[in-house]
């Protein structure tokens, strides 16, 4: 008897002393205006009501003052009065609220029920007063208190949340033998999710998997827990064959689970897909390079798709970052059917990446010219009220012009300026170049004119396109005009990025050629040159220039 009465002290003692520093605030100053002290030393008869006794709590001015209400009335401590004011412990603060316990602990020998035992050590888990949360376990068991399983899985889910993965292992593997608690599935559970997503290593999977082979019947958060666990340490078929389990006893996985499993499996099919050695032998040193594998590894998506259908069969769909990733995946693969079923999926659940899906299928269909199903698709955006991207018009309108359907791609130009989506040169290129091959020389200037009216520049070979097609037509004004419009661009953007020297020359070349800058270029290009304080250098050339083409006009007249 002494030796537990000893036990229960230092237990006391250690409780205190790891909020002493708290014991100086606020609460220790109040005066008593509820619940005075009597002079006889002895509390009113009242006070054993829970909020009457938590305000007399608040109250005392020292810890003698609290042991001496609860010494006084140790025979009427129950373990509901304990919990309901362990629950006021924001009005009692932290220290009172450890040293009641402590003394109420005393008085009653801690033979609490599970709900005053697991409230503390969350209590002391979530204040990370791990010593505490230990020492509480073992100071109720060795006083032939009831350890719940509930509050061993508490004190190991705070450790392992903390990363003190020894200490949760060691009051795991005590837990039949120290506390007399057999393990559930919540203890299990709280366990594998320490050694599976807090840790990654062998070691840990394997301990992991011999905790999971003793649960007699495994729920969704353990098999969850070791699919996790399989996959971060790259053990993608043994999650598979979990998941298979699952599937059998008719357990859903979680939604991070899924995530987790398919997200891996897309991962290791565009690894296995990405690039491939060849060896180059037909050579006098023969050497290895690496080529791209455009039709990648079709097996490692199978189990992929399967694992989809399966939790959408039970109602439950992965995340849309992974939805995305597998219709990527697919697409990539060529499986662009696959790829629309699970865009169907996606939006008849109205998931948000449905904008997302759309857009990754027509690229793709595009991509293998399949113009009646990217048409369908192009169609059914706007009937589901979504407005296309400009990833999308680039992809129909560049396919279009390939196929030498223009007035579908000029159609489908129109609906883009008419949803007010700008066009970028991607765009304007992929037309210009259809146009200019079915020799329409004068839609394909317009589009180039317009193009650099918008401040874009065409790339060599469209602008090489559209000025032999105006001179085998002798349309060399429109050449000059045409030349001047790119000059005067090129000027611009050379200002708009603050290249000043390269500005200078260009500039001066165009007005040594006899190309006049136009107003919206000699206003930018004064303004840069204003702003870095050389705006009498600009000025001096545009005058100089103008002053020799002056002269030249006047000698040929």
């Amino acid at each position: 008897m002494l030796c537990r009465t000893l036990h229960a002290a230092v237990f006391s003692v250690h409780v205190f002393n790891a909020s002493s520093r708290f014991l100086h605030s606020s609460s220790s100053t109040r005066t008593h205006r509820n619940f005075p002290i009597p002079r006889n030393n002895s509390p009113p008869s009242h006070v054993f009501n829970p909020s009457s006794l938590l305000s007399y709590l608040v109250s005392c001015a020292n810890d003698r003052d609290m042991a001496r209400v609860l010494a006084h009335h140790k025979r009427e401590l129950t373990s509901n009065l304990v919990l309901r004011v362990l629950r006021g412990y924001k009005q009692l603060g932290r220290a009172k609220t450890l040293k009641f316990f402590s003394l109420a602990g005393t008085h009653m020998g801690f033979h609490f029920d599970d709900s005053v035992v697991e409230y503390m050590a969350d209590f002391l888990g979530r204040r990370k007063l791990f010593d505490d949360m230990k020492c509480l376990l073992t100071t109720v068991s060795f006083h032939k208190g009831r350890v719940s399983s509930k509050a061993l899985s508490i004190c190991i889910r705070f450790l392992g949340r903390q990363g003190r993965i020894k200490e949760a292992l060691s009051l795991f593997e005590e837990m039949e033998t120290v506390f007399k608690c057999k393990p559930d599935n919540l203890v299990c559970n709280n366990m594998l999710y320490v050694l599976c997503k807090r840790e990654s290593s062998l070691e840990m999977i394997q301990l992991a998997l011999s905790i999971f082979h003793r649960i007699e019947a495994p729920d969704t958060y353990s098999c969850s827990n070791m699919i996790v666990g399989f996959c971060k340490f790259g053990r993608v078929e043994s999650a598979l064959e979990i998941f298979n389990q699952m599937d059998k006893i008719g357990v859903l996985p979680t939604r991070s689970a899924v995530n987790v499993l398919i997200g891996e499996l897309c991962l290791m099919s565009a690894k296995e897909g990405s690039v491939e050695k060849v060896r180059v032998r037909n050579t006098r040193r023969p050497y290895t390079i690496l080529v791209p594998n455009m039709g990648g590894n079709s097996d490692a998506m199978q189990p992929a798709v399967q694992v989809f259908w399966a939790v959408c069969k039970a109602g439950l769909l992965p995340s849309a970052f992974v939805v995305v990733k597998l219709m990527c995946e697919l697409c990539r693969l060529g499986n662009t059917e696959e790829a629309v079923r699970v865009l169907r999926i996606v939006e008849e659940r109205k998931l948000r990446c449905v904008h997302e899906g759309y857009s990754v299928v027509i690229q793709a269909l595009c991509e293998c010219h399949r113009v009646e199903e990217a048409s369908d698709l192009f169609g059914r955006m706007f009937t589901c009220g979504l407005k296309p991207k400009l990833v999308v018009y680039n992809s129909v309108i560049p396919m279009l012009c390939k196929l030498g359907k223009l007035k579908d791609a000029t159609r489908v130009f129109e609906i883009m300026n008419k949803n007010r989506c700008l066009p970028d040169g991607l765009t304007y290129s992929a037309l210009i170049h259809g146009h200019g091959e079915g020799k329409n020389w004068k839609v394909a200037y317009d589009l180039l004119i317009e193009m650099l009216g918008l401040g874009l520049l065409p790339n060599f070979d469209s602008y090489n396109l559209v000025e032999s097609l105006l001179r085998e037509h002798d349309r060399l004004d429109l050449c000059v005009k045409l030349e001047r419009k790119l000059k005067n661009q090129k000027l611009q953007k050379l200002c708009r990025v603050g290249q000043l020297d390269a500005a200078y020359e260009k500039a001066k070349s165009m007005l040594e050629n006899g190309i006049p800058l136009s107003a919206y270029a000699r206003d930018i290009f004064e303004q840069v040159f204003q702003k870095c304080g050389k705006l009498k250098i600009a000025r001096q050339l545009l005058e100089n220039t103008e002053r020799v083409q002056e002269a030249e006009e006047i000698d040929k007249t």
